[in-house]
């Protein structure tokens, strides 16, 4: 068959139906906000007498704290202080105030009710790991380049920060994949990712060879670059790349996408978060393959390990300015109906 009468099929297997949520069944938070979803902020009435609803805030900063951090970093704290809100950065952030020596606090016990990311989306990955845990919500402010996660621009901190911390948001729960490599009956390692887990060959010249079973039935066997297992957070990263399908954050849905088959038929896939996914380097993948959590934490894998990938058991909180709408970020992002010329 001629290549441009081949068509991309994505198959949707076994995706549960979503719950209804009452009112006295939602987090905490997400009470608080009693705006409508996509109301400009311009049309909410927020009294300036309303107390904040976060009284004990944690700042991650990126690494290398440069000007613009300073810039934003200062406006933050000044809005903090102001509202009488105790503040704290992450102990291994670097001070973006070189005469500042602020208080601090601990990613592994977090006496914090919000954290508040300054950067771009890598460094919002990174928190997102360590504090899923604690049930924390996270802001994040855009110091980086693209912004899929951190939606809050410098610019428009001023007008959002106000509101938000009185407790006019959207808050947005996304959950993680975990990852662990077993050798036979032996754990030799566990981490959780945002985004995706992949898994590729340690010799970026050669093609990897794996099988792939979901909940303990044979998937396929194939020759390929490799493979990233993705969430719906994740389907706007690497496996939007590699050509896998734009997932809605709300879905419980797990995406599977195959990087650079050898074979042209195998389709990215998507499944329940409810399944759980085996990856099994064969004998003919010599030297060895490495998995990667979010492109941060990566670790070897050697033949005759399995790589088992199942929902985390903690999701993490975002929260948006009330006016956040999923779908006009994706035309920003994706350049979508921009005219040429």
């Amino acid at each position: 068959m001629p290549l441009k009468f081949y068509l991309q099929v994505l198959f949707v297997v076994d995706l549960p139906k979503p719950k209804k949520t009452s009112a006295s069944t939602r987090a905490p938070f997400e009470q608080m906000s009693a705006v409508p979803h996509g109301t400009p902020l311009t049309a909410v009435e927020i009294s300036a007498d309303a107390p904040p609803v976060f009284h004990r805030i944690g700042i991650i900063t990126k690494p290398y704290a440069d000007e613009a951090i300073k810039k934003v970093f200062l406006k933050l704290i000044k809005t903090l202080d102001h509202l009488g809100i105790h503040w704290a950065l992450e102990e291994s952030c670097d001070s973006p105030v070189h005469d500042l020596h602020p208080a601090r606090f601990e990613r592994n016990q977090p006496d914090r009710d919000l954290i508040i990311v300054l950067g771009g989306d890598g460094t919002l990955l990174n928190a997102a790991r360590t504090l899923s845990q604690w049930g924390i919500p996270i802001m994040g402010v855009n110091l980086g380049r693209l912004g899929f996660l951190v939606d809050v621009r410098p610019s428009d901190l001023k007008l959002y920060l106000d509101a938000m911390l009185r407790g006019h948001f959207i808050e947005d729960r996304r959950f993680l994949l975990e990852g662990t490599l077993m050798r036979g009956e032996t754990r030799l390692m566990n981490a959780v990712a945002l985004n995706d887990i992949t898994f590729k060959m340690r010799d970026p010249a050669r093609m990897v060879e794996f099988e792939m079973y979901i909940n303990g039935v044979l998937l396929n066997q194939q020759r390929s670059d490799g493979v990233v297992v993705c969430t719906p957070t994740g389907s706007t990263a690497y496996a939007l790349s590699a050509g896998g399908p734009l997932i809605a954050p709300d879905l419980a849905a797990i995406g599977i996408v195959s990087i650079c088959p050898h074979t042209l038929s195998y389709r990215p896939i998507v499944v329940s978060s409810q399944h759980v996914i085996e990856i099994t380097p064969k004998p003919q993948s010599r030297g060895g393959g490495v998995m990667s959590f979010d492109g941060q934490i990566n670790h070897p894998l050697e033949v005759g390990d399995s790589l088992v990938i199942r929902r985390h058991d903690h999701d993490i909180r975002l929260i948006h300015p009330c006016n956040h709408d999923y779908y006009a970020l994706l035309r920003t992002k994706l350049c979508w109906g921009e005219q040429s010329g």
